[in-house]
């Protein structure tokens, strides 16, 4: 009987130049092992959003909130009635109004729906959405260039970071501008492909910069991964292979790019010119002026070029950033190396690898030079990088010790090339092989972001294993306002009046509702908050003061001893978030 061994022969290998022109595009869940990619899909969805939801129910008003809540009511009430050229879009000018605006319109579907959410939660959907969003991306268009091994690692190592959950649940702009940043750079790799996709790429970095601005900084990695393609690996192509450089797509997303931008940020349609430039020179004055922000035991009005490494540093685990700044020294070797030894036969590298290492660079080079940073969440375009180069970095030495270890050369590679080449056997020592690597994997890198969500209260306090709790790195962003007001009505009897510890009009009543007074209206009227200043002369108005860390940190000091002393600290993990401050007459029912 004659036998078909076609199917037994592995594909011919092809050379990394060609690769990114001639890899098949993939399509959504059509890939050899469709159950298995949509149980990864599934497993990925539940991780991504169930940390991000539970957070969002519990979470207290963050810094900022109200002022994006506020902002998303009145620039969706302009919308819906054509109003585009009132002088009610000028608040809060300095941020675009797509974030705020997409929050204008769940806020309006809610209340049509007769208020089936709690307003602050209602709000904070947007960054739910886009946080689970980005986690998916991750793995299905990083599935192509990376593997399954390396995407579905690094998507639940991003779904568990307590850092990128903490402000997916927050209804603030960088989680959205985030998602978009990371979707222009997963789509850069099949655009040479697929040139129809630039657009789309100019697309999603206007979108970005419509949620904020520091979006565009992710301009120069993405033309840097292009120019790559382009300049070096089209030209040790074959001449008669040399696809036409795609002119007219790269116009095309020249001209959309500020047309998308313009198109979803009706506050500057009046005067967009003037009004974005207008929108710029506030930036640019605030940076100039700077922002107290504690970092490494010091306050900065301007942040040193070091601080996204130290933050990265601080907010992910250790598990994630060695290997990640293993990946990246050792390709910034490889490239280095011919030009110290020209004779030397050098490996070429992989187009993935020159993709994550653009992305990374691309990523960390310009948003280190913002002067002005207010709190972590705005390096939040690193972490997707990182999370990747961990996974490559550990399942390129987990790939090295199978192929020194295994008896059988070619079944490791086609394990490690994720192909099913026969039937029986094979197929199954090979899903056996993919998904220990996959369990090895997120057990390194998703393993430690897990314990850190189920050990840290509201998820902010979380740091990586080299730090003792935020308190002497970064400054705390969770004020614990909340729970220190259900720490009072649990602990206290009668009525007493509570001093919110903030700076100027940051929680008093705003319009329309918004206030942390308001969303918090369920707590017990006994107790009687107001708003009090942490450079007050004298606090004998209060019964008792809830005093958030961070204004410790930007030297607020609390009151000496003798005036009001410390009954309660509300932690998260080894991170303080508040104090609650009492005077020696009070007692306290422990």
């Amino acid at each position: 009987m004659q036998t078909n061994t076609t199917s037994q022969q592995a594909e011919p290998a092809r050379s990394p130049s060609s690769t990114v022109f001639k890899m098949p595009y993939p399509k959504f869940l059509r890939t050899q092992n469709r159950p298995l990619d949509l149980a990864l899909f599934l497993i990925l969805t539940l991780s991504a959003q169930l940390p991000r939801i539970l957070l969002a129910r519990q979470l207290d008003v963050v810094t900022d909130e109200t002022v994006y809540i506020l902002g998303a009511k009145i620039y969706f009430h302009q919308a819906t009635h054509l109003a585009f050229r009132s002088s009610a879009w000028d608040y809060n000018y300095e941020h675009p109004a797509l974030v705020k605006l997409c929050i204008g319109l769940v806020l309006f579907m809610n209340a049509h729906l007769g208020h089936l959410l709690p307003e602050l939660f209602a709000a904070r959907i947007p960054s739910i959405l886009c946080g689970t969003l980005l986690v998916l991306a991750i793995y299905v268009l990083g599935k192509s260039p990376f593997g399954r091994t390396i995407a579905f690692p690094a998507a639940l190592c991003l779904a568990f970071s307590p850092w990128l959950t903490y402000f997916s649940a927050l209804a603030y702009l960088d989680t959205p501008m985030t998602m978009f940043v990371a979707l222009a750079f997963l789509l850069v790799w099949y655009a040479p492909r697929r040139p129809w996709l630039y657009p789309l790429i100019a697309i999603c970095i206007a979108l970005g910069a419509a949620c904020k601005y520091p979006a565009a900084l992710a301009l120069p990695g993405l033309l840097a991964y292009i120019l790559y393609i382009y300049l070096v690996q089209h030209r040790s192509l074959p001449s008669a292979e040399r696809p036409a450089l795609p002119w007219r797509m790269w116009l095309i997303a020249c001209i959309i790019l500020p047309f998308v931008f313009l198109l979803v940020d009706p506050a500057i349609w009046r005067s967009p010119v003037r009004l974005l430039l207008h929108s710029l020179d506030f930036e640019w004055n605030h940076a100039s002026e700077g922002h107290a922000f504690f970092l490494n035991g010091h306050v900065y009005f301007h942040t040193p070029f070091w601080t996204i490494l130290f933050i990265t540093l601080t907010k992910m685990s250790l598990f994630v950033t060695v290997p990640a700044a293993g990946f990246l020294l050792l390709l910034l070797f490889r490239l280095i190396s011919p030009l110290t030894r020209p004779r030397a036969i050098r490996k070429p590298i992989e187009p993935q690898a020159i993709l994550l290492f653009c992305w990374l660079l691309g990523i960390l080079i310009p948003f280190s030079q913002l002067i002005i940073v207010v709190g972590s969440h705005y390096e939040l375009p690193i972490a997707e990088p990182t999370a990747l180069a961990a996974a490559y970095s550990l399942s390129t030495l987990i790939t090295f010790l199978q192929r020194k270890y295994a008896r059988n050369d070619v079944q490791l590679v086609e394990m490690s090339t994720e192909r099913q080449t026969e039937p029986g056997g094979s197929r199954i020592r090979w899903q056996g092989s993919l998904l220990l690597q996959i369990f090895l994997l997120c057990l390194v890198l998703a393993g430690p972001h897990v314990w850190g969500l189920l050990t840290n209260n509201a998820a902010e306090g979380y740091t990586s294993e080299l730090f003792q709790g935020e308190n002497g790195a970064l400054q705390v962003a969770y004020p614990g306002y909340r729970e220190g007001a259900l720490w009072l009505a649990q602990h206290t009897q009668g009525p007493a009046n509570v001093g919110l510890v903030a700076l100027v009009n940051t929680l008093q009543h705003g319009p329309d509702g918004v206030s942390w007074y308001n969303y918090n209206a369920s707590l017990p009227a006994r107790l009687r908050f107001s708003e009090a200043h942490p450079d007050a002369p004298t606090y004998s108005s209060y019964t008792y003061l809830i005093w958030p860390m961070h204004l410790v940190q930007r030297g607020y000091a609390l009151p000496p001893p003798h005036s009001l002393h410390i009954v309660h600290i509300i932690t998260g993990g080894q991170t303080i978030y508040c104090y609650i401050l009492a005077h020696s007459t009070v007692s306290i029912s422990q």
